[in-house]
């Protein structure tokens, strides 16, 4: 019975959650691992508390001095935040290089320039990704930082990079850049399914320090508003703006049928299991969705009793 229960958890972590391992050239993931990282992700994302990561690219330099302008602007060179001309926040490099000024950064940029295949001041192609790593407010500063090292240590390994901690606005975040080209020649060419990882791995990284992240498809967590736009974040928090129109009803309608049909699949599978602690884990998912995708229903596996309300799923916190 266990390793069918491991079996089924496993088949839908991928449907609730970004990143999950699938099969690779050596074949399918151990569907034991893969079901304990489904059971961790269950865990934390039930939790009040549970925080959804954010990890984005944001662009890339076309050339070295696209790129040196973007060292400028994430270290914040020059600007009285810091200490006026000649001043910068601390970055840090791939060697654990604490760098600043104006003349680490110059430095930091030339370095580039001849690290790999040189990088021409102008490029016709990326030579840069410009990456974005945040938690909303009230998540640990120190923690999005040395989580952020992890992440990049373990994803980026080969590559030039360089990141630095930002707490001028509402969410610390993490503005990463990595050189495109890794020492062995090969370029970064990310895509939808590599950026999934990239949020699953940042997850894992907080909840090693006890934070409480995920990284949840929208469905699944029941949202019903676009991720905080990427101005919030590159905007001192003095400026306001309301959020953007909700999605529409019927949009929301669907996606959270699907996050109720696709829950219940999981709470039944549960159930099911010999374990106490799966046993409770199944408790912990219906109160989730009760408080979270559709307040005051019950649900089935079939995806029975979903019922409309009109008011539309809570927001997810």
């Amino acid at each position: 019975m266990s390793s069918s229960i491991d079996a089924e958890l496993a088949s839908w972590g991928d449907r609730m959650f970004f990143g999950m391992p699938k099969k690779g050239k050596k074949g399918a993931p151990d569907p034991r691992i893969m079901a304990g990282k489904v059971r961790t992700s269950l865990r934390v994302a039930v939790s009040p508390k549970a925080s959804q990561v954010m990890v984005k690219i944001t662009g890339g330099g076309k050339g070295l001095g696209a790129i040196g302008a973007h060292m400028r602007y994430i270290s914040r060179q020059g600007k009285q935040e810091v200490g006026g001309p000649g001043k910068t926040l601390e970055v840090e490099d791939e060697r654990g290089n604490i760098l600043t000024g104006k003349d680490d950064i110059a430095a930091l940029r030339e370095d580039w320039r001849m690290a790999g295949t040189p990088i021409p001041d102008e490029s016709h192609r990326r030579e840069a990704f410009n990456i974005i790593l945040s938690m909303p407010g009230g998540t640990p500063s120190d923690g999005v930082r040395d989580s952020a090292r992890e992440f990049a240590a373990e994803l980026f390994r080969g590559h030039r990079y360089a990141f630095v901690l930002h707490e001028d606005t509402d969410s610390p975040h993490v503005h990463l850049v990595v050189r495109a080209e890794r020492s062995d020649g090969v370029r970064l060419n990310p895509k939808i399914a590599d950026l999934r990882r990239w949020r699953r791995v940042f997850a894992e990284r907080l909840q090693d320090r006890g934070i409480n992240a995920i990284a949840m498809r929208a469905a699944s967590r029941g949202q019903r508003r676009a991720p905080q736009p990427i101005w919030r974040l590159k905007t001192s928090s003095v400026i306001r703006k309301e959020r953007g129109p909700e999605r529409s009803q019927e949009s929301i309608r669907r996606g959270r049928d699907e996050a109720l049909a696709a829950w219940a699949q999981v709470q039944e599978i549960l159930k099911r299991s010999q374990s106490p602690q799966d046993q409770q884990l199944a408790n912990e998912v219906s109160k989730f969705v009760e408080r979270t995708l559709l307040p005051g229903k019950v649900i089935s596996a079939g995806g029975a009793n979903v019922g409309d309300d009109a008011r539309g799923p809570k927001r997810s916190r």
